[in-house]
C-alpha cells in the first residue's frame, strides 16, 4: 500500500508541477474610434496612403517602397526609435486597410505579432467614423516578463500609440 501511495502521490505532484500546464501570454485588443468632421472619400485617402503616415506627432519620417499589398515601411519617432511594418490588406470598397509590424523597439511599442486595423464609415451626419483596432502579445513572451513588457505596459503604449494617431489624422483631416 505505501508504495501505491508513493507512486499515486509522483503522479499527482508531476501533473500539478508539469511545464506544458505553464500558460504564456494572451492576446491583448485595443480597439479606438474617433469621428472626424471630413468626408470619408478625404480620410480614406489619407488613411490608405501606406507611405505617408503623418498622423503620429511622435513620429518623425516615414520611408516606404509602395502603396501596394506586401510593401514595408519604417516609421522614425523624434527620438529615432523605429518600426518597421508591412502591409497586409486593403480594401478600397470597404475601406479599411491592415497591417503588420515586422520589427519593433520595445520602448516604443513593447509587442509581439501585432497586427492592426483601420476602418472608415460614413456617419449618418456626414462625418466620418474611424475604427483603428489592433491584437498584439505583451513585449514579453515567456512567464514572468518585466515590468516594461508586461500586459499591461504593452496595452498602455499601444492605446497611447493609437490614440495620438487618431487624433492626428482628425487634424489633418479637418483642415483639407
Amino acid at each position: 500500500m505505501r508504495v501505491f501511495n508513493f507512486f499515486l502521490f509522483l503522479l499527482i505532484f508531476n501533473f500539478f508541477n508539469n511545464p506544458l500546464l505553464a500558460h504564456g501570454p494572451s492576446r491583448q485588443k485595443v480597439s479606438e474610434n474617433i469621428s472626424i468632421n471630413a468626408d470619408p472619400t478625404t480620410v480614406w485617402e489619407i488613411v490608405s496612403n501606406f507611405k505617408e503616415f503623418k498622423w503620429n506627432s511622435n513620429i518623425k519620417k516615414t520611408i516606404a517602397n509602395d502603396n501596394n499589398i506586401g510593401s514595408e515601411r519604417i516609421l522614425e519617432f523624434i527620438n529615432g526609435e523605429k518600426i518597421k511594418q508591412k502591409l497586409e490588406k486593403v480594401d478600397k470598397k470597404k475601406m479599411f486597410v491592415g497591417w503588420r509590424i515586422l520589427e519593433t523597439d520595445n520602448k516604443v511599442l513593447p509587442v509581439n505579432s501585432y497586427a492592426a486595423k483601420v476602418f472608415v464609415k460614413k456617419n449618418d451626419d456626414d462625418s466620418t467614423n474611424v475604427n483603428y483596432k489592433a491584437g498584439f502579445y505583451r513585449g514579453f513572451m515567456g512567464n514572468d516578463p518585466p515590468e516594461e513588457l508586461n500586459d499591461e505596459n504593452s496595452k498602455k503604449k499601444v492605446e497611447q500609440f493609437i490614440k495620438e494617431s487618431l487624433k492626428g489624422l482628425k487634424k489633418i483631416a479637418e483642415k483639407n
